[in-house]
Formats: structure tokens, sequence, C-alpha cells
């Protein structure tokens, strides 16, 4: 494993206890400060200098939003994704190149900036109209009121999911900031259960990693081999690629379990990336007996049906599915050709 893969690792291990430790304060300033102060300090400790790009890129995005409700959602893909090009070619400016860590959380920024300014957007048209489903995606539940500056900044930066994800939107955030009786929600047994094969996941990329080692195919001697070994050897390292991701993304998953993150009500429906698609009332009545949860609002990955799915559709839904969400529903939906790029 390389430096940066260690790096992560110990991240995610990090934030279990983190999550756990979360769950525990009580207060909404307390809730929305201490993840985004974690997350911050997870920044200058891993990128440094480079976490600098990352404040650029918010402090444009809130003045766009605070500037124009009815336009920030263009303006705002047109800026994240233009720096997030600036930042890819930075060093041909001769300025330093960004570490790997500083490349996740400028990508995962970018799709928490772009969501946020489409909430906004959403809640101002809401707020225009008697009708209240007018304006409002059909699959979504809009902002119940707008965000504060110190909000968007605390959402952008909470440590949870910072450098792996899984994307979550500003109404699951503030949700979760305003959870009553979140120590209450039952996370041990939701975390076992999805981490339950992250073990196994582990040994079997160690192993393809150790015997199929990725960085061979940048050798001239395996250029010289037979075009058969050179296709055969695209398997094991694409199976070692998979593996990693899945450890990844279980034990992202994981930490937000342990702090609650998007816990809601079975009941409520709820999707990756989307969150709840049904309003439901703070509070449930005894008659109606515990409230089951579920974790679906970060579900990022469905390992079996990603690798066993018939279709190539069925298996980009089932891989990183907060960001297949987060495509469909700002970028493929608006595109200009839609009946051609849904096909």
């Amino acid at each position: 494993m390389s430096p940066e893969e260690w790096g992560y690792l110990l991240v995610l291990l990090a934030s279990l206890p983190g999550g756990f430790f979360i769950k525990t304060l009580e207060g909404q300033s307390l809730r929305c400060a201490v993840p985004a102060l974690l997350g911050a300090g997870l920044a200058l400790l891993l990128c440094g200098v480079n976490s600098l790009h990352s404040v650029v890129v918010t402090a444009g995005t809130c003045l766009i939003v605070h500037a124009t409700h009815r336009h920030c959602h263009m303006l705002t893909l047109l800026w994240t994704f233009s720096y997030l090009a600036f930042f890819r070619t930075c060093h041909l400016l001769g300025l330093p190149s960004p570490p790997a860590y500083a490349n996740a959380m400028q990508l995962i920024l970018t799709l928490k900036l772009v969501s946020l300014a489409n909430e906004v957007r959403d809640l101002s048209l809401l707020q225009k109209v008697e009708d209240k489903a007018v304006g409002r995606p059909s699959t979504v539940l809009a902002l119940r009121r707008m965000p504060t500056i110190w909000e968007m900044w605390c959402y952008c930066y909470c440590y949870v999911g910072l450098l792996t994800g899984p994307f979550y939107r500003f109404r699951t955030f503030d949700d979760w900031v305003n959870q009553p009786h979140s120590v209450s929600i039952p996370t041990w047994r939701p975390l076992l259960q999805r981490v339950r094969y992250a073990p196994v996941f582990g040994v079997l990329f160690l192993i393809s990693a150790r015997f199929f080692p990725a960085n061979a195919a940048l050798s001239d001697e395996f250029y010289e081999s037979g075009f058969a070994f050179r296709l055969f050897y695209m398997v094991p390292v694409f199976f070692a690629f998979r593996m990693r991701f899945y450890v990844c993304w279980l034990l992202a998953e994981a930490g937000c379990i342990a702090a609650a993150l998007g816990a809601y009500p079975k009941r409520a429906r709820a999707k990756p990336g989307a969150g709840p698609i049904m309003e439901l009332e703070s509070t449930s009545s005894e008659a109606e007996g515990p409230v089951e949860y579920d974790f679906d609002t970060i579900k990022n990955i469905d390992c079996y049906s990603a690798d066993f799915c018939v279709r190539v559709k069925d298996g980009m839904r089932y891989w990183n599915m907060s960001v297949q969400w987060w495509l469909a529903q700002y970028i493929y939906k608006t595109a200009p050709f839609r009946p051609y790029i849904l096909r």
C-alpha cells in the first residue's frame, strides 16, 4: 500500500470513534461547528497550503449564492468547474502541484457546492409561488429555510465524507445537525452490518496487489511480453482496484453511520445521495411503536450488484451511487439534449 492509501485508511478508521463522539453532542451550534472544525483541521493537516484552494472556491460560491438566488445554480456550476480546471492545471503555472488528498477534497467540495446552489434556488422558487410543488424537483425535499454563510461553510468542511464521500445534500446535513435524540438512534448494528465484508475485500486487495501490482504496467518489460498476457493482466489489476474502493467506501459509510448522519425513518423512503423523498413529522406518536431507521441516504456502493449485474447501465447505478444521483439530478436532467443523454 502507498503512503496515501495508508493515510486514507487511518482517516477512515479514526472517523468511527469520532462519529460516536459527535453523535453525543447536544445543541445545534455544537453539532454544526465541531464537525466543521475537525474537517478544517484535517484538511490543513493533510493538504497544507493547498487547502487554500477549497477556501477560495467555497468563498466564491457563498458570494454567488447570496448575490442571486435565481441564477446561482448555473453560475456555481460554471465557477466550480472552471476552478476545478485551474486546480488540475495550476502546476503548469508554476504553482505547487496539489497532493492526492487535496484533489479528493476538491472533487467532493465541487459536488457539495453545486448541490447547495441548486437547493437554494429551489427554495427561492418555492417562496415565490403559492403552489409549493412548483419549481421544486419532484424526487427530493427542499430546504426548510435559507442557510447562513456559516452553515454553508460548516456543510462544506464537515469531516464526514470530506476526502472519500459519500456525497450528501445540505438538507441531509441540516437534518443531521437538528436531529432530535440522536443518541437513541441505533448505529452499532447497522455499522457492523455495513462493514461485515470489508475485511474480506481488504485481504483480497492485498493479495491481488501483491502478485499483480499496477505499477508493473508502467515498465518497459511489461510491453515486451505477449499481447495475451497484457490483456489478462488487466483483470487482476481491475479486481484490486475494485476491492480497494469497496473497502474505502464501506468504511466511509460506516463513519456516517457512527455519527448517525443520514439516519431517516424507513417510511421516509430515503435514496442514496438524495435523502428522503417523503416529509415526516419530527416526532412520532408512541402508538406507532419504535421508529426503524435506515442509512440508505449515505449508501454509496452495492458490491454484489456492481460485480454481478448483467448490463453496464446497472453496474454504473450500483457504483458510487450518491455521485450517480448527483450526475442525474444536476447534469443529465438539465442537459440541452436530455433525451439522448438519458438513453
